[in-house]
């Protein structure tokens, strides 16, 4: 894909999400109407029914095992996605504990994909960015990885977690500076994630909704900057 083309795409996507934060936002007024809310009472004790039975699975290790297999899995079957398994934690756990799983599983994930790539190489990935003198301009920095570009890679929606995690690995970057600004940059998708899922029996809620919104709008503006970003850095390797 041409970068003038991921450019566009990542500026389409942006508005998109921008664009479902605020139809979000209007249903969340609509929902304080009462009579609407008199017939989500009514539809909703179908779902604090399934809650319940939800909550009684009881054994919290066995789910904290599932969970964390389900977190080893994603290292090489990239299809299982991180709020998916955050949000069933959410649903099962007490939030505060669940938080704590998924920041804990999500560590797990990003530091096996590490060592992956530190062991067997950057793969693919790492081929790609040779082939790009701006990319990799951006990428490196004294030959081990620019700590600020990683920031962004966490920070942006929907990036893909397992070949960043190994590309930074093949590049030797030190280990606890990556996993911690990893973990900075992907924090607030885990809390979002993970609330998500704790109020998931119960959709149109604020509790379930505004973490949605904030999501939206949030991952919809970062997407918008790097879309400029990645403009001017165009423009400027036109004008050299």
């Amino acid at each position: 894909m041409k970068k003038a083309d991921r450019t566009q795409w990542f500026k389409f996507f942006g508005t998109l999400l921008l664009v479902l934060a605020g139809i979000l936002c209007a249903l969340l007024a609509v929902m304080q109407i009462e009579e609407l809310n008199r017939w989500y009472e009514t539809w909703q004790q179908q779902l604090v029914q399934l809650e319940e039975r939800v909550a009684g699975m009881g054994n919290r290790g066995l789910v904290v095992a599932v969970v964390m297999l389900l977190f080893t899995l994603k290292s090489v079957f990239p299809p299982i996605t991180i709020p998916a398994i955050c949000m069933i934690s959410g649903m099962v756990l007490p939030w505060y504990f669940a938080l704590l799983v998924n920041i804990v599983g999500v560590a797990w994930l990003m530091t096996i994909r590490y060592f992956w790539g530190k062991w067997f190489g950057g793969g693919h990935t790492f081929r790609l960015v040779r082939q790009s003198d701006i990319v990799r301009s951006l990428l490196e920095s004294k030959g081990t990885g620019n700590p600020y570009l990683l920031f962004t890679f966490r920070l942006i929606p929907a990036f893909p977690v397992n070949s960043i995690s190994r590309l930074y690995g093949a590049m030797q970057f030190p280990y606890r500076n990556y996993l911690f600004i990893s973990l900075g940059g992907f924090m607030f998708k885990i809390l979002s994630y993970t609330v998500i899922g704790r109020n998931v029996f119960n959709p149109l809620s604020a509790s379930f909704l505004l973490p949605i919104i904030l999501l939206c709008f949030f991952s919809g503006c970062v997407l918008m900057v790097l879309c400029y970003v990645l403009e001017g850095i165009g423009r400027g390797s036109k004008n050299e």
